[in-house]
């Protein structure tokens, strides 16, 4: 209904009204409601001529200004925009409409950098503009920035409960590659909406990280049967078929299935890859992953695969420039290979070692600094979560910590060919003597070491005491984890196990503790091994003996220089790169005994090798 129509109580009611939300006494806050209302209609004509005369009558409340604001920003007039923003941040510097609409005018600006830095501000300040939420995340993903991003955005999405914008922040995960952390928002998502496709893929995604296979098998064959996104939903399923172990179904879908697009069977061609490495078969393995980055012509996960396959074989040359193109092209842009060639390094006096991957990757991959050509006292520094700042303390590769979200989240002063990501120091591997890059680098702290050694020994009273770490809650870990009643077998009679698995682990421990009941059982509430790394390394240096699959705790063992850590080591395309394939001695660290897997889902002989080393 206009104003002209009303009556004069009515009028009066709805000018009262207006005047305790707006702040102006009056027809003009009327008319500040009405222009409100015809900018939301796209009416900027209407919205300007009712606005302006308010910013002229009263220049001291913010309402006319946002009008004027918005009114430039639907123009595409950024400075403007930024003019009529700039006045009502005077009187509301911290209005969640007033800071959201200075970030729009940045971005249309093409100042990218200072929109990044005030959206989140505005999401702070409890900005309910899914809009500006989503151009952010896609500013942020141009900056290879998704963890920080979904880190922001996250309370956001919690206040909001908008299943599109949950679903947004699964996706961005799953890209960081973060499954774990995206299934929650998949499965949000799904809550409050689950009748889109994409939420029902996106559920399937969640429960395929979370290893919910029973729930997720009906839903991938109902989507392969429904969705319109066949390929996503296939592909989807064939995961879920190889890690159930159910491999020469997952091959006769592929071989069956007609793909919709190059990246569908892509994708197809990368989990047959898994399958013939699963097999033993790495000769035609590599001919799939050349296959498959052929009909897309693009990079990215494939070859990165192709080339942590050649690394595992040790051909470090060849499979260098296909792991070399694991960032999207904005990204590596940002950061290009050349910044990890020689002639930079050399002549740099700081490197700033951008981090990738998760804790054990970076933990692995940091000793790389051993072999690259650096300038004599060049200040090296590891840009990473901020949990690495107290693990690193007095570390012997030189190299001092900064916080990851501190770091993207403030101007530097660096020149650009000082960031280096850290993965790309790989290229220094061909030709290395393997001797340079091994050798323990972290230095726990004595003190806690000596505290938590006591401790342990005098719960063991000269009993065995052994660290132990089973299950890795991911997808990819699925094939790497060991219940830990079969693990515990191995073990000798009358030992202390101290537990290093995160998470709940308490019905895993019962089933143990039922299975070896000669055995007894740890579990240090002192030490959080998620959150204090620092405090786990000192716990893992504690101890006489580790036992681990393939998950941080190897990592951090390895970087420790643990005398005594044995790592069971899955056969086929588990099998992380830096174990090599057939080693029994470490080959990265130089430091653990490998107990491998002669085939995929097979432990027993491994369980029986280790049995026989801590029976020494």
């Amino acid at each position: 209904m206009s104003t002209t129509a009303l009556s004069r109580r009515d009028r009066r009611v709805k000018i009262a009204k207006a005047a305790k939300i707006y702040g102006i006494k009056g027809p003009e806050s009327l008319d500040l409601h009405e222009a409100y209302n015809a900018l939301a209609r796209g009416e900027v004509g209407t919205a300007v001529q009712l606005a302006h005369p308010i910013t002229q009558s009263h220049p001291a409340n913010p309402h006319g200004w946002v009008v004027m604001g918005g009114a430039a920003l639907a123009q595409r007039e950024g400075k403007t925009a930024q003019t009529f923003f700039g006045q009502a941040a005077i009187y509301r510097p911290n209005d969640p409409v007033v800071l959201g609409g200075m970030a729009k005018a940045h971005v249309l600006e093409a100042e990218v950098e200072e929109a990044v830095a005030m959206a989140p501000r505005a999401f702070a300040a409890g900005s309910e503009d899914v809009g500006l939420a989503g151009l952010y995340l896609d500013l942020m993903v141009q900056f290879g920035r998704r963890l920080a991003a979904a880190d922001i955005l996250a309370p956001m999405a919690e206040r909001l409960n908008d299943a599109g914008l949950c679903h947004r922040l699964g996706d961005l995960l799953v890209d960081a590659e973060e499954p774990g952390k995206a299934a929650r928002w998949y499965e949000k998502a799904y809550r409050l909406d689950p009748q889109p496709e994409p939420h029902r893929i996106g559920q399937l995604r969640g429960l395929l990280a979370k290893c919910r296979f029973d729930e997720a098998e009906p839903l991938a064959r109902d989507l392969v049967a429904t969705a319109t996104d066949r390929d996503a939903a296939v592909g989807l399923l064939l995961l879920l078929l190889r890690v159930t172990g159910r491999a020469d179904e997952a091959a006769a879908l592929i071989d069956s299935n007609e793909f919709a697009t190059p990246e569908g069977f892509a994708h197809a061609k990368g989990v047959m890859a898994n399958i013939l490495q699963d097999r033993g078969d790495y000769e035609a393995a590599a001919d799939t992953y050349v296959e498959a980055m052929h009909v897309t012509g693009q990079a990215g996960n494939i070859a990165k695969a192709y080339g942590v396959f050649l690394f595992r074989d040790g051909d470090y040359a060849t499979g260098q420039p296909h792991f070399a193109e694991r960032f999207p092209a904005q990204q590596r842009a940002r950061i290009p290979l050349d910044n990890a060639a020689p002639e930079n390094l050399s002549h740099l006096d700081r490197v700033v070692l951008m981090s990738e991957q998760g804790v054990g990757d970076q933990l692995a991959l940091l000793p790389l600094l051993r072999l690259a050509p650096l300038a004599q006292g060049a200040e090296l520094i590891f840009v990473a979560d901020g949990r690495f700042g107290p693990l690193l303390e007095g570390n012997l590769l030189g190299v001092s910590h900064r916080d990851k979200t501190e770091f993207l989240s403030t101007p530097q002063q660096l020149h650009p060919n000082e960031l280096v990501y850290l993965g790309d120091l790989s290229r220094y591997l061909d030709g290395a003597d393997p001797a340079a890059r091994q050798g323990a680098y972290l230095q726990p702290d004595a003190a806690r070491v000596a505290a938590l050694k006591q401790k342990y020994q005098a719960l063991a009273n000269g009993k065995p005491l052994i660290g132990m770490a089973w299950n890795s809650a991911s997808l990819i870990g699925h094939l790497r984890s060991i219940p830990l009643e079969h693990l515990v077998t191995a073990l000798p009679d009358g030992a202390l196990v101290v537990n290093l698995q995160y998470g709940a682990v308490a019905k895993d421990i019962a089933a143990a503790q039922a299975a070896r009941p000669d055995l007894q059982f740890v579990t240090d509430d002192t030490v959080d091994q998620m959150a204090d790394l620092a405090g786990f390394a000192a716990q893992i240096a504690a101890l006489d003996h580790v036992v681990t699959i393939d998950n941080t705790t190897a990592h951090v063992c390895g970087a420790l220089g643990h005398p005594d850590a044995h790592v069971m080591i899955p056969a086929g395309a588990e099998c992380m790169w830096y174990w090599g394939r057939t080693d029994r001695r470490d080959p990265w660290y130089g430091a653990a005994t490998l107990h491998r897997q002669a085939a995929v889902g097979d432990w027993a002989s491994p369980l029986a090798a280790l049995r026989a080393d801590l029976e020494k």
